[in-house]
């Protein structure tokens, strides 16, 4: 009973934080008694890393000293006593090291091998081997002094004799003396090493085990606290996703999720309303857009073909009326289309058919026409008014401005990814590179038709592209001066299927 209390306290006083105390508390009740453990672990390694590394670096160079010295020394002074060589002239004349460069560099390192020892026994060695390195120097100067003044060869190798090497001797006996000092302390520290280790092992287990039922019950209390209001927010929003609108549900006070839980309880009692209200917005906003856009085109052509019949009919050529009214009527019969936005392919070129029929009657010096279209694409969709424009753009700009005229030809076919190309090309005048650019971006939408609407049937065909498919790349044009221009539609198949 005792332990369910603590777990309801613990509970409660978790519940009143704010979740970024709760996450504090938690991280700080775990991480911090770990971090100080690894850095005490990591500040005790180091210590004995840094200790063992100094005693291998002295015996590494004390080492050094004992298989070289000895031998370099004992050499040197006897080719100074062989040849009567002054010590200053052993490099030059033998390139040999001279004997005070042997034993100052000894005296340094031994300096630095006394001030880092880790055993007064070691300090001490270091201590009497200096003090025979200075002895050393002596007896060498001695030799140096009875060599440059002509003394006896056979005096001076006596003194080589009992001098020096009895010296170099000791010497060796002492380095050897301070290597065994040092990796006794080596051996030493290996064993506190290995105390310590097993101290530390035990120590850290105990520590982990703690903390770990420390943090643990932190994390327990905390995490309840955080995920018991957050799975009563989900359970709510599963019900309001199954459409029951007037789920509410509740959180403890003082807390950011009763913020959010609050805000949940009000937002979705009006969600179902504002979604449906956005959908027909937009989707009225897009009908009216479209039709206002197809409205817009501009049918000046109808006023000369109305002409032409007026003359005709002044003539009393009844056939070229008869024929000429009869296309007139396939155009606007395939304009209205029933009031639907969406034709069938096979529609739309008996439209831009019935346009060019009218239009090769006036111009039937200079326009030829050929439309290729496979019978497999006839009944794919396309927006209505789409063709007509571009056959138009190709008539204007490029046949009439070629001498003698030219031919619009248009091409449908299938492509992959369930794509219909469509293309308008005339071997027309072409445009240069200025005027295909304003073209593009007629189309692209970044550039407005002119005061005078021109342009405005290019625009119009790419911002009706746009609203249907959502793409800018559905209409395109390639073009060279003098080498004609086609006008290129790709749209999806399957999103341009028949509708009424």
């Amino acid at each position: 009973m005792a332990k369910l209390s603590l777990r309801q306290n613990l509970y409660r006083w978790a519940e009143n934080k704010s979740l970024n105390e709760k996450l504090k508390i938690m991280i700080t009740s775990v991480m911090v008694p770990f971090i100080a453990l690894i850095i005490a672990l990591i500040f005790i390694v180091s210590y004995f890393g840094i200790s063992y590394g100094n005693i291998v670096s002295n015996v590494t160079l004390a080492n050094r000293y004992n298989l070289q010295f000895e031998k370099k020394l004992d050499s040197v002074m006897y080719q100074m006593v062989a040849r009567s060589l002054h010590k200053d002239e052993v490099e030059d004349v033998l390139g040999m090291e001279g004997p005070d460069a042997l034993i100052t560099s000894m005296q340094n390192s031994f300096e630095t091998l006394e001030a880092s020892a880790h055993s007064e026994k070691s300090r001490a060695v270091s201590q009497s081997i200096k003090k025979l390195l200075n002895t050393l120097k002596k007896r060498v100067d001695d030799i140096n002094d009875t060599v440059t003044q002509s003394g006896s060869y056979d005096d001076n190798m006596q003194r080589l004799d009992s001098d020096i090497r009895i010296i170099t001797e000791l010497i060796q006996e002492r380095i050897t003396e301070y290597i065994y000092y040092e990796t006794t302390s080596m051996e030493e520290l290996q064993t506190e090493m290995n105390a310590l280790r097993i101290r530390m092992m035990t120590i850290t287990v105990f520590l982990t085990m703690l903390i770990s039922l420390i943090g643990a019950g932190y994390s327990y209390v905390i995490g309840e606290s955080i995920t018991k209001p957050v799975q009563n927010l989900c359970q709510a929003v599963e019900k309001v996703g199954q459409g029951e609108f007037d789920t509410q549900t509740e959180v403890a006070e003082n807390n950011e999720l009763y913020v959010l839980t609050d805000s949940f309880n009000l937002m979705t009692k009006r969600i179902s309303n504002l979604i449906d209200n956005i959908k027909e917005e937009q989707q009225h906003s897009r009908d009216i857009e479209l039709r206002l856009l197809q409205s817009q085109i501009n049918p000046h052509f109808l006023y000369n073909t109305l002409d032409n019949i007026i003359w005709l009919a002044e003539d009393g050529q009844m056939e070229d009326i008869e024929f000429l009214v009869s296309s007139l009527s396939q155009f606007f019969r395939s304009t209205l289309a029933g009031g639907r936005d969406f034709v069938t392919l096979k529609e739309e070129i008996a439209h831009i058919e019935a346009y060019l029929e009218i239009q090769q009657y006036r111009y039937r010096d200079i326009l030829k026409y050929q439309i290729i279209v496979p019978e497999t694409l006839e009944n794919c969709g396309i927006p209505k008014l789409t063709l007509q424009p571009l056959i138009e753009n190709a008539l204007y700009h490029g046949i009439k401005n070629k001498r003698g005229g030219g031919t619009i030809t248009v091409t449908a076919k299938e492509l992959p990814d369930n794509i219909v190309q469509i293309t308008v090309a005339d071997d027309g005048a072409g445009m240069t590179a200025a005027q295909l650019d304003e073209l593009r971006a007629l189309v692209e939408g970044t550039k407005q038709a002119g005061p005078d609407n021109k342009g405005f049937g290019i625009s119009n065909i790419g911002e009706r592209l746009f609203l249907t498919y959502g793409r800018r790349d559905c209409l395109h044009f390639e073009s060279g001066l003098g080498k004609g221009t086609s006008a290129i539609v790709q749209i999806p198949i399957k999103q341009a299927d028949r509708s009424s």
